[in-house]
């Protein structure tokens, strides 16, 4: 009689868990005693004529890099000519996106490397980008250390700047990030200072620039070298022509603000002396009578009349001369 037991589930898993566990140490005990048997052996070495066979691996070529714009095909002097002139155009209309795309296509000579830079830092410098536009002044500088128009754009740079710190971000850009004290009266005068130093070196320096050099190299192909943009057409296109005048102004307009009225006085004669138009004779006749200097704010008057209304001057002095004139006749015995 054969007797048939029944196991439970549960003996089942078990048997079979030890038959698994028992392999898996089967196998790793035969792999240990392979690995013992036959160790790894160590790699041969060349063979000694290697070298005349064996080639080296040539270098691989360095690659230029341009971390600010592709490298452009050299035009011809007349090509570069006309798109040069396009590109003061842009200036001048107020297109600047029009006028970096123009940069991008143009290379000057490495004499006037520094002016490309320059109208580029101005061209970031009018629509705020304030960082692009101090690199690419930067950038100008270390070509031309002590250059005049370098500085005169450094100092708007800094007058920009000196503008832009009283304003702080309603937010903090980051959670870790918290204003405990901060005065932003101390970097405005700090930037104010920079630009006033800036601008005395532009006026300092004025005298070495050449209004009348080509920016572009002449030609002999050329039928019209004359055709060539000169420095002065830049500087127009910029916005910096008289740019000794506007820089007397600004000063002027610093050193009043500060309270130096001698001082901004006579930055504001030298910027009437180059023929710009002025209104800063009001406000500085203004501050005089606020320090109960009423016979300076008089002079400063007749000045005011003398450079923006010369009309009425003249009129004022006929009106006096024809005064003294009548009572000369009344006193006549």
């Amino acid at each position: 009689m054969i007797t048939i037991r029944h196991m439970s589930a549960e003996v089942e898993l078990v048997r079979w868990l030890l038959l698994v566990v028992a392999a898996v140490a089967l196998i790793l005990a035969i792999a240990t005693a392979l690995a013992a048997a036959d160790p790894m052996k160590a790699p041969n070495l060349l063979p000694d004529d290697i070298g005349d066979v064996a080639k080296p691996m040539a270098p691989t070529p360095l690659r230029p890099f341009f971390p600010e714009d592709p490298p452009v095909r050299q035009l011809p002097p007349a090509e570069a000519a006309a798109r040069l002139w396009m590109t003061l155009n842009s200036h001048r209309g107020g297109c600047i996106t029009d006028a970096l795309d123009g940069w991008r296509e143009i290379r000057l000579s490495d004499d006037n490397a520094h002016w490309r830079e320059i109208a580029i830092g101005a061209a970031y410098l009018r629509v705020g980008d304030q960082e692009q536009a101090e690199f690419h002044l930067r950038s100008a500088r270390q070509l031309e250390p002590d250059h005049a128009i370098v500085a005169y754009f450094m100092g708007l740079l800094r007058l920009e700047q000196a503008a832009t710190s009283r304003r702080l971000p309603d937010v903090p850009r980051s959670k870790n990030e918290w204003l405990v004290a901060y005065s932003p009266t101390e970097d405005k005068t700090e930037q104010q200072m920079l630009a006033m130093a800036e601008l005395r070196q532009a006026i300092a320096r004025a005298g070495d620039i050449r209004l009348d050099d080509r920016l572009l190299a002449a030609d002999q192909q050329m039928d019209e070298p004359a055709n060539i943009p000169r420095v002065g057409d830049l500087l127009a296109a910029l916005g910096a022509d008289n740019f000794v005048g506007k820089a007397h102004n600004m000063l002027f307009g610093l050193l009043l603000e500060r309270g130096e009225l001698a001082d901004a006085e006579f930055q504001l004669d030298r910027a009437a002396e180059t023929g710009i138009a002025l209104h800063g004779y009001q406000d500085l006749a203004t501050a005089y009578l606020e320090q109960g200097r009423n016979a300076d704010a008089v002079r400063v008057g007749a000045k005011d009349l003398q450079i923006n209304h010369p009309w009425l001057r003249a009129l004022c002095e006929r009106m006096a001369e024809m005064t003294l004139d009548s009572a000369k006749a009344i006193w006549v015995w």
